[in-house]
């Protein structure tokens, strides 16, 4: 039977996702009320019998991921034979530095992959929404005799935001391009690959050890070019909802599309798995709501205090919303407060922000798009860092980005006009 090893690539921030990426790697962003992003890809490779090992390469800011991730208990990997292994940059006796893309990341733990000498590396992302087991992927990969094959998905919309690949009859990539202006397909990379592992680590030494080596080494760029060229590459194709969740257009929406009847993404029968057991994680009771509650079309997770109305909303575990107070079209997460007649109409709110009596986030119609990241944030939602503090009778507009911990002093004026920012000093 072949041995396969799994790599999630964990590490990366995205600066599209902003201030929801702040403080935390995107794989670690709250997604669907009571998950983070990695708990998709933990939870398929849990389902994937055939893989007993996985390293999970982070870098940015590991602290909410390392405690998320835990042993791996949540997702069966613990006991002699399955583990999980967080794998950051570190010192060596030379050459140390942080991990300088996806390809440099593997490179500097070639140690990791000679450990358990698997017949087959299997790498995802870490930070991609979507339910789906492994073993039709590997048994393809072995059938076809491949050294690398690519995971691919149909897109309907802006290929050109993608890794595009050109698939033959016969199931072979015979081109790959990252985000083509004119794409000649719309298969798009899931970030999901099958190496060979003496394959991998030969073309991972290759590039490391070339004189013209780039600054920024990624397995998109540098190894699969080659090895569409020179070895034997496949395309496997998933049918299936399958959330980038790039921009913050793209996370509102995905959300959104939880809601209606029947939802256009239902993730009840994927049976995700999470991890209750975090430092940072709180047992939470049942969700209540209070005799002046009305609550339609909304997805409200344990601990929640409901007593004002939630319509077309997503909240995460403890959300509070007072009496008179209307929650609309948003995306609430842990212990956001919504104190009695505030208003969040169309707004996503980091961890324990609170809006105060009176205030209204998602004030005016026609919004402009965010002037600090026009071409992520144009929905008209407000997206509201984690900690803020919104004071009592404030006006936040549409497609509005307000950084952690602002508070009375930055929303002094008590207006901040659609399109706009609102910083904070640095941490």
């Amino acid at each position: 039977m072949r041995k396969t090893l799994a790599i999630v690539f964990a590490g990366g921030r995205a600066e599209e996702m902003s201030v929801l990426t702040f403080r935390r790697p995107k794989a670690a962003v709250v997604f669907g009320g009571g998950y983070r992003m990695i708990d998709f890809a933990l939870t398929n490779l849990a389902n994937t019998r055939s893989v007993e090992n996985v390293g999970i390469l982070t870098q940015y800011r590991p602290s909410s991921l390392v405690e998320h991730v835990g042993i791996g208990l949540a997702w069966d990997f613990v006991g002699s034979s399955r583990s999980i292994r967080i794998l950051p940059p570190h010192l060596k006796l030379s050459g140390s530095e942080w991990y300088r893309g996806t390809a440099d990341a593997l490179f500097q733990n070639m140690d990791f992959l000679d450990l358990h000498q698997p017949d087959d590396v299997l790498i995802v992302s870490g930070d991609h929404a979507y339910n789906m087991s492994y073993e039709p992927l590997l048994r393809f990969h072995l059938e076809h005799a491949a050294d690398v094959t690519l995971a691919v998905t149909p897109v309907d919309a802006e290929p050109s935001r993608f890794g595009i690949a050109e698939i033959n009859a016969e199931g072979r990539v015979i081109s790959y391009m990252e985000k083509p202006k004119h794409p000649r397909t719309n298969l798009a990379s899931m970030t999901v690959y099958v190496f060979r592992r003496e394959v991998l680590m030969e073309e991972l030494r290759r590039h490391a050890h070339s004189p013209q080596a780039p600054k920024s080494f990624h397995i998109y760029d540098e190894i699969l070019p080659g090895l569409i060229e020179r070895r034997r590459a496949f395309g496997w194709t998933h049918h299936g909802r399958w959330d980038y969740a790039r921009t913050l257009d793209a996370y509102y929406q995905a959300h959104q599309d939880m809601l209606g009847d029947p939802p256009l993404v239902d993730m009840g029968p994927w049976n995700v798995r999470t991890s209750p057991w975090s430092p940072r994680a709180q047992t939470q009771g049942p969700a209540r709501c209070r005799p002046s509650a009305t609550v339609r079309d909304s997805i409200v997770c344990g601990g929640c205090d409901v007593a004002g109305t939630v319509e077309r909303s997503v909240l995460s575990p403890g959300v509070k919303v007072g009496k008179g107070a209307v929650v609309r079209d948003s995306v609430l997460w842990n212990d956001v407060v919504v104190e009695d007649g505030a208003v969040v109409d169309k707004a996503v709110c980091d961890k324990r922000c609170v809006v105060a009596q009176g205030a209204v986030v998602g004030h005016g119609t026609a919004p402009p798009a965010n002037s600090e990241l026009p071409r992520s944030l144009t929905c008209g939602a407000t997206v509201l860092g984690m900690d803020v503090r919104v004071p009592k009778g404030a006006r936040i507009g549409r497609n509005c980005i307000v950084y952690p911990g602002a508070g009375e002093v930055q929303l002094a004026s008590g207006s901040v006009p659609s399109g706009g920012v609102v910083r904070t000093p640095a941490p």
